[in-house]
């Protein structure tokens, strides 16, 4: 196997949802205040005998901890819509979006494909590309109004894919070019579709 380390610089290119909804900080369309972050925790259950008192023997995974954070530095709709999960537009009378309100009680909060790729790196590399297969906002939207350069974080949680399985890999994220779980789900050749 070839030895490919690489030195870590520079922001990111983080890109969240798909088609007409995504939102991509890519120095282009959206432009962020601060560089973006990826925090992944597994989260285990510790294996305990009492031979060994409260050191536990062994541990199991029980789930994934998967937080992504991007700092906005401009505001709109789509902006909106990211950051508070939870809000449906309101429509004007010719069909347009107008604004947004809070959703109904109950309601789910919006899951988008999260991809993470490093700008130093030609869109054609993947190989170190993060992709979180659904991640929604679970946290408040706070906005400052002072003197001077306001932004907004968002911040997002990963859930289960849609289509999970629990009793196999890859239900929360992949790293590299190859998404794991693209031929099952699209039954294409194993390529990530619409990165």
């Amino acid at each position: 196997m070839a030895d490919n380390k690489e030195y870590m610089f520079g922001p990111a290119d983080i890109i969240i949802g798909e088609g007409e909804d995504q939102v991509a900080f890519d120095g282009e369309n959206y432009l962020q205040a601060e560089g973006g972050t990826l925090t992944i925790t597994p989260q285990y259950t510790p294996i305990n005998v009492i031979d060994f008192g409260e050191t536990p023997i062994d541990n199991r995974l029980t789930g994934w901890d998967v937080q992504i954070s991007v700092t906005a530095a401009q505001e709109d709709a789509k902006i909106l819509d990211v950051a508070l999960a939870s809000t449906t537009p309101i429509t004007n009378t010719d069909g347009g979006e107008s604004g947004a309100m809070d959703a109904p009680i109950g309601s789910s909060p919006k899951g988008r494909r999260v991809r993470i790729h490093p700008r130093e790196l030609p869109d054609s590399i993947k190989e170190r590309d993060w992709v979180i297969y659904k991640a929604a906002s679970t946290e408040g939207f706070e906005r400052n109004y002072g003197a001077e350069q306001g932004s907004i974080t968002i911040n997002l949680t990963a859930m289960p894919r849609d289509g999970f399985n629990a009793s196999k890999p890859g239900n929360f994220f992949y790293r590299g070019a190859v998404d794991p779980n693209a031929e099952e789900d699209s039954g294409n050749d194993g390529e990530t579709p619409n990165q």
